[in-house]
């Protein structure tokens, strides 16, 4: 990575040698090159092109044509007219184009100050949000979440590393140990990162047990650091799965609450990505020959994906709901169980609501014994149990269209197992080399190019300009910078609606194919970026951290061939598998566990999902609706 080094006192070394200048150039290379996209011709290479057209071409054609029409060369008078028509011809195209390219030209620059604005914004509102992230949250769990930001960055200093520890373990001493181990990685002594991880497990690993369930992910950083290892660009961030979908919903819905800062910075991430130049690789499959197969094939395609949806809509709605009676401080954050299943996530939630309708009812019972400073937080408590019985309701409806989805889906198996057994032949294999019929892997990639970035721009570059966002003068002091550009929580939400339907008509982002592609592929690690960097700074390191991710598609591949074998009953055999292991990577043992499944048509049973089988939701309790009434009669009073 190109960072700026201090100043020496070598002639040698120049102001135009330094990596920060080599930084800010390749940027500037990349913002020309994208707003170039917008301009096809330059205007020079137009102006010669009507000259050249309005004078020679004009009169040699005129030439060739008067004396293969007339026999004979044109008269003085003929020359006369076409010299003076092509002059004025000319000088009128000139015009045009230069009145064009007078008004092109604002227009271009326009376009660039866009672009600027977006590739300078984007980081800083992604820095923002995580702030707004760490805001919402109270006591320890700020301190984790923050030690958690700190311990993703991936040239963390010694003394972050330490302070994350501690921020985590609140144990001077065992920080101090990670900090000393930091210190070694750095310069490859692992002889002595052994020594004392051997030393202090013992003291160390019970607390990281133990803090594991309040902050997995936290520790999981953490114990990574204390066995001398760091984050690896090369393999990026996992992202949270589903955020497309949240954001989504929020926008059919027009309800901000389906969406949570987690999906904002997702969504920011994700479009400064592909601004950058990230390609995210697209496996899926395909079958062509007979008609009747084919049409039961994208039938349980169609099913498969509808369920996936169904599911992830269903948990996204439940997350959303945990995610804000978390934020309300309704659920103590020691009580969060993100990244659980459905059920615990189902329990928590419906447990919190039950204790926020009993304080309502407390609350209530205060006010008319006379504790008429209690009605203000009685209000406050009631709009949060308000909104959170909106997002209850959103949960149930989803979880009732899981349910019908799983029965179609079970329908639409039966159905190929029907067909694909009456007409099985070497056809609905796997297959692989020259030919069309069959069923065959298709790769594409989710990727702008550089007119599509120009106009993604744009749209964004609009929408900044008219919520004022990112034009503070450089001049404030950072913590003012900070503070400005923390937009709010209504107002980021508004950016990720915005920057998805900016992408939408580019990646198509609402397609089931893309989002479980973009779910599967780890985020650019951007923990370099820092807000005091130039537009060109930001866009070359944009540029190089994506191109340090490292393409994996070993379990994309594999969860193509686990549907085929399960789903849709086809063997895998050695020329597909060796296929799979030497284009994609997939893993000999999974693949070969595979091919032992019994695909006997009748020995096996139909496959059945009851054991996957969502959380009763139900309808809101009524508990909470009188919480509700009693409240508001208390307040209307």
């Amino acid at each position: 990575m190109l960072l700026p080094i201090p100043f020496r006192r070598r002639a040698s070394i120049t102001a135009s040698d330094t990596p920060q200048v080599r930084l800010e150039r390749e940027g500037r290379d990349e913002i020309r090159r994208i707003t170039a996209a917008v301009e096809k011709v330059p205007w020079t290479v137009s102006l010669l092109q009507i000259l050249w057209t309005a004078g020679p071409v004009t009169l040699l054609g005129a030439w060739g044509g008067y004396l293969l029409g007339y026999g004979k060369a044109p008269t003085f008078e003929n020359y006369v007219f076409f010299i003076s028509f092509t002059v004025i011809t000319g000088a009128a195209g000139i015009i045009a184009n230069l009145l064009n390219h007078l008004t092109g030209g604002r227009r271009l620059e326009r376009t660039s100050k866009r672009i600027e604005r977006v590739i300078k914004t984007l980081p800083e509102l992604l820095l923002a949000t995580r702030n707004l992230i760490v805001e919402s949250l109270e006591g320890d769990a700020r301190s984790r979440e923050a030690a958690a930001m700190l311990l993703r960055k991936q040239d963390l200093s010694p003394e972050g590393v330490e302070l994350a520890a501690l921020e985590l373990l609140a144990d001077r001493e065992s920080a101090r140990i990670i900090g000393q181990i930091d210190v070694y990685r750095r310069v490859g002594l692992h002889a002595r990162i052994t020594d004392l991880v051997a030393i202090y497990r013992e003291a160390i690993e019970p607390r990281f047990s133990e803090l594991y369930d309040l902050a997995p992910q936290a520790i999981t950083l953490l114990r990574e650091r204390f066995e001398g290892r760091a984050p690896d660009p090369r393999y990026g961030v996992p992202r949270d799965e589903h955020f497309i979908e949240r954001v989504m919903a929020a926008i059919e819905n027009d309800n901000d609450l389906l969406m949570t800062l987690q999906d904002v910075e997702e969504m920011v991430i994700l479009a400064f990505e592909l601004i950058s130049g990230r390609e995210i690789p697209v496996l899926s499959f395909e079958y062509r020959g007979r008609w009747k197969l084919a049409r039961a094939f994208d039938s349980l395609e169609e099913a498969r994906a509808r369920h996936r949806i169904a599911q992830a809509t269903g948990l996204s709605r439940l997350k959303a709901l945990n995610t804000y009676l978390t934020e309300q401080s309704v659920v103590p954050v020691a009580e969060s169980v993100a990244g659980q299943r459905a059920d615990a996530l189902l329990a928590h939630s419906v447990s919190a609501m039950d204790e926020l309708s009993e304080r309502i009812h407390t609350l209530a019972h205060a006010i008319q014994t006379g504790r008429s400073e209690d009605r203000q937080t009685l209000r406050a408590q009631a709009e949060v149990l308000t909104n959170a019985i909106k997002l209850y309701k959103s949960v149930s409806t989803a979880y009732e269209t899981v349910g019908r989805s799983h029965a179609h889906r079970l329908r639409m198996a039966e159905r190929w197992e029907a067909v694909s057994a009456n007409l099985s032949d070497s056809t609905t294999r796997l297959r692989l080399g020259p030919g069309r019929r069959g069923l065959r892997i298709r790769e594409s990639k989710i990727a702008l190019n550089d007119e599509a970035k120009a106009e993604v721009c744009k749209v964004l570059g609009r929408y900044l300009e008219k919520a004022n966002i990112g034009t503070l003068r450089e001049r404030l002091r950072q913590a003012e910078r900070d503070t400005r550009l923390s937009v709010g929580v209504d107002r980021a939400k508004r950016v990720a609606v915005e920057i998805f339907l900016a992408l939408e008509p580019h990646v198509h982002l609402s397609r089931p194919a893309v989002q479980r592609a973009i779910n599967s592929s780890n985020a650019a690690d951007f923990g370099q970026l820092e807000p005091n960097l130039s537009a060109a700074a930001k866009a070359a390191m944009g540029s190089a951290m994506v191109r340090e991710i490292e393409t994996d598609l070993s379990r994309t591949a594999e969860s193509l061939a686990l549907a085929l074998v399960r789903h849709y009953r086809v063997a895998l055999d050695p020329a597909a598998m060796a296929f799979l292991q030497r284009q994609y990577g997939a893993r000999e043992a999974t693949l070969t566990m595979l091919t032992n499944l019994n695909l006997e048509r009748g020995d096996s049973p139909t496959v059945s999902y009851l054991s996957l089988a969502p959380p009763a939701v139900g309808t809101p309790h009524r508990q909470w609706y009188r919480a509700l009434v009693r409240a508001r009669r208390h307040l209307e009073k």
